[in-house]
């Protein structure tokens, strides 16, 4: 429970984890408080994640985009191909 107090890898509160999952409830919620479809919230889902990842390696949102629409989807450096 006090796991930051020992590790200061690890972060005192779970903020980042509620940003993550913000953009869900939002969508949720100005769609009337449910998904039209499964699909439909399968592929929120996918493209969230995907935005989300990227910032988090301090990549820009419309640069992720545009990348993924000319090259290709990005990747992490750990993640590529060897």
């Amino acid at each position: 429970m006090l796991r930051f107090a020992t590790d200061l890898t690890v972060p005192f509160s779970n903020n980042l984890a509620e940003r993550d999952v913000r953009p869900v409830k939002v969508q949720q919620r100005a769609s009337g408080g449910c998904w039209r479809t499964l699909e439909g919230l399968a592929d929120f889902a996918i493209v969230q994640s995907y935005l989300s990842t990227a910032s988090k390696w301090g990549l820009d949102t419309l640069d992720a985009l545009t990348r993924l629409f000319t090259t290709g989807p990005w990747l992490p450096p750990a993640a590529q191909p060897v």
